[in-house]
């Protein structure tokens, strides 16, 4: 019964801009480059099915030893496990708030937050609310949000309250349409909280032209801070409208937004953006794809993945999420909550739950095809055929092998990455490069072969930051600066050096090349530039920079 109860649960509740995913009920050269994960036995950085037939997951850590997992069940009630590895959970209690509320009935409920203020537990949660025995959710009322109460770690909620009741700030409110003192002060949907150093905030999900993200300082709730959402920013088509499942979390002083874009069914996705303080986490800072939409070679959705929180367990990080199933026709089976290990690069940015950057350098006149090993031994192959690969020289791995019955491979299970290359289709020739199963960026050196691009990526430095490309010579020295130029490079974090410098116009070929440079400036102030440089060999096709 539970397939079709999610089932049931999407589908029966379409309005725009009211839920997770878009629904107003929930979304049923080199080595690998370096991250900062430690060396790990095999499998170690496989995806880990945590509770099936959950989605929009919630962890609060009590401890390295000691978690709890919520997320969205029946919508009735939100159901509560607990784990002490972060592995294996049980099942511990649901909180069913129309048996804790002698008041009112409570329905749809879904996307909860689990989080600890002054030595009490706090449960939020998007529903709907009618009196005792009335029909939910009633017509004419919005879906908004609520909080309940537990002492200690029985977690035994009490009933639901509104938030900042009969108050201008920020709060619970059934009206539908905005409030007079704005749209982004209807706390909607997806609540999460983040204890700083110094202060406690609050995020939520809003409504207007699409489902938009903003914040404030519970010290200080007048202020309101907008992150995320087409009312307030421009947004790619795909997002489709949609900014919503707020997370934050810290590392290394860096701070982290987390939040899903698209409608479940889709474009839905993750993503985030980083900057140092929490104000500063909007989309004028650089927006990250964290996750791909998983189709077949039809085109047809075979997962999505959304709605995450990132969890630290003794120094290693982990993302965890739910899953989204699809049949072959793209119709939603299931919502799953999974793990898995996220690594980091040396600019503090995440790797990718299902994206691989696969390159390898070039042999005139041959064409390409890609297998995958996998850590039990098996190859799958071809995984992406010539038909898709011809004579090019990189390719994303998305995590679906569309010339292997569209086979379905998460990064984790990989151990190796295999290129097989002919010429005049005689094949068998091939060059294998070992994978760690959580890096975004392998490349294989075909013998013989030279290098026609150098894909190189930076790290962010200031908001609204502009950017240039510097080369030094090999046979002078020299600095060539700029290269490229800010008006082709403009805000990009990456560009695909091709062999031309086009602002002097000349050619320097990446053999000719022993360093690169990324040059920054905010409104124009070229005069003061903050720069960050890096080696380069003169065969990789990748480099990272990172601008102190």
């Amino acid at each position: 019964m539970k397939p079709l109860r999610i089932v049931m649960l999407v589908s029966a509740l379409s309005t725009p801009f009211a839920g997770c995913g878009g629904g107003p009920a929930p979304e049923p050269g080199p080595a690998p480059e370096a991250v900062s994960t430690a060396a790990l036995a095999d499998g170690d950085n496989a995806r880990t099915l945590l509770v099936p037939w959950l989605a929009d997951p919630e962890v609060l850590k009590e401890n390295d030893d000691l978690f709890f997992l919520t997320g969205t069940g029946n919508g009735v009630v939100l159901p509560l496990y607990e784990s002490n590895d972060l592995t294996a959970f049980r099942f511990k209690r649901d909180y069913n708030p129309s048996q804790a509320d002698p008041t009112y009935d409570y329905c749809f409920l879904w996307a909860p937050d689990l989080n600890k203020s002054n030595g009490a537990y706090q449960l939020h949660f998007s529903a709907h609310r009618v009196p005792n025995g009335a029909a939910c959710p009633p017509a004419g009322q919005e879906v908004t949000t609520f909080v309940a109460t537990a002492s200690d770690l029985n977690l035994n909620f009490g009933a639901p309250q509104p938030l900042n009741a009969n108050t201008t700030l920020p709060r619970t409110s059934t009206v539908p349409g905005c409030l007079p003192q704005g749209c982004n002060r209807n706390i909607r949907i997806d609540a999460a909280t983040y204890n700083d150093t110094s202060a406690r905030w609050f995020f939520y999900v809003w409504f207007d032209r699409g489902n938009n993200i903003s914040s404030f300082n519970t010290a200080a709730p007048g202020t309101v801070y907008n992150h995320a959402g087409p009312a307030v920013f421009a947004t790619p088509a795909h997002e489709e409208g949609i900014n919503e499942a707020p997370e934050v979390f810290k590392r290394n002083g860096i701070y982290y937004l987390l939040f899903s874009g698209g409608w479940y069914n889709s474009q839905y996705a993750m993503y985030y953006v980083m900057a140092d303080s929490i104000p500063q986490l909007t989309r004028a800072r650089a927006v990250r794809r964290l996750s791909l939409p998983l189709r077949n070679s039809a085109g047809r959705l075979v997962q999505s993945h959304g709605h995450n929180v990132i969890v630290e367990r003794r120094g290693e990080y982990f993302n965890v999420f739910h899953v989204g199933a699809f049949d072959t026709a793209g119709n939603l089976t299931s919502r799953s909550t999974y793990k898995q290990r996220v690594g980091f690069k040396p600019d503090g940015a995440m790797t990718s739950l299902n994206q691989v950057s696969v390159r390898w350098n070039k042999l005139n006149g041959y064409s390409y095809s890609l297998d995958v090993v996998l850590r039990d031994g098996t190859v799958v192959g071809p995984c992406s055929s010539v038909a898709l690969l011809g004579q090019s020289n990189k390719t994303v791995f998305d995590g679906v092998c569309r010339s292997a019955g569209d086979r379905v491979v998460t990064k984790g299970d990989i151990a190796a990455f295999r290129i097989f290359y002919a010429f005049n289709g005689a094949w068998g020739a091939f060059v294998e490069k070992a994978y760690d199963g959580i890096s975004d960026d392998v490349s294989l050196e075909l013998p013989g072969g030279f290098t026609p691009f150098v894909d190189l990526e930076w790290s962010e430095t200031q908001t609204n930051a502009q950017y240039s490309i510097d080369v030094q010579r090999r046979d002078t020295g020299a600095w060539i600066g700029p290269c490229i130029g800010v008006a082709a490079v403009n805000k990009s974090l990456a560009w695909s050096y091709q062999g031309r410098c086009d602002t002097p116009g000349i050619n320097v070929p990446a053999s000719n090349i022993q360093a690169f440079r990324i040059c920054s400036a905010v409104n124009g102030d070229w005069a003061h530039p903050r720069c960050g440089a890096a080696a380069y060999d003169g065969r990789s096709l990748h480099s990272r920079i990172v601008i102190p």
